[in-house]
C-alpha cells in the first residue's frame, strides 16, 4: 500500500494519504462536510436566482401548436423557440 503526505482541500492541514482511498481530499469528515456545504451553497444560490427569474416570464406555449400572437392577435404556429443566452428577450422581431 502506497502512502503520501497531502494537504486538506478545506483547511490545508497535512494528512496521510493512502492508495487504499485514492480519492481522499480532506483530513477528516468535518472538513469534508464544511467544504461540500460551502460549495453547495454557491450552487443553490445560483439555481434559486435562475428559477426566480424564470417564474416572472409568461409560460411558453408548446411547439407546433396553433396560438394567437400576444401582440396583434393573429393566428400563429410556434415551430421553434429561440432564447437568448443571457435570458433576455432580445428584440422580439422575427423576419422571414
Amino acid at each position: 500500500m502506497d502512502t503520501a503526505a497531502r494537504r486538506c482541500a478545506e483547511c490545508g492541514a497535512e494528512f496521510t494519504w493512502t492508495s487504499r482511498n485514492p480519492t481522499r481530499r480532506f483530513c477528516g469528515s468535518r472538513c469534508k462536510t464544511r467544504w461540500w456545504r460551502a460549495h453547495r451553497r454557491d450552487t443553490v444560490t445560483a439555481d434559486t436566482a435562475d428559477r426566480t427569474h424564470h417564474r416572472s416570464v409568461a409560460p411558453v406555449p408548446p411547439l407546433s401548436t396553433g396560438h394567437e400572437c400576444p401582440n396583434c392577435g393573429q393566428h400563429i404556429t410556434v415551430l421553434n423557440l429561440i432564447v437568448a443566452a443571457d435570458g433576455g428577450s432580445g428584440s422580439g422581431t422575427l423576419t422571414g
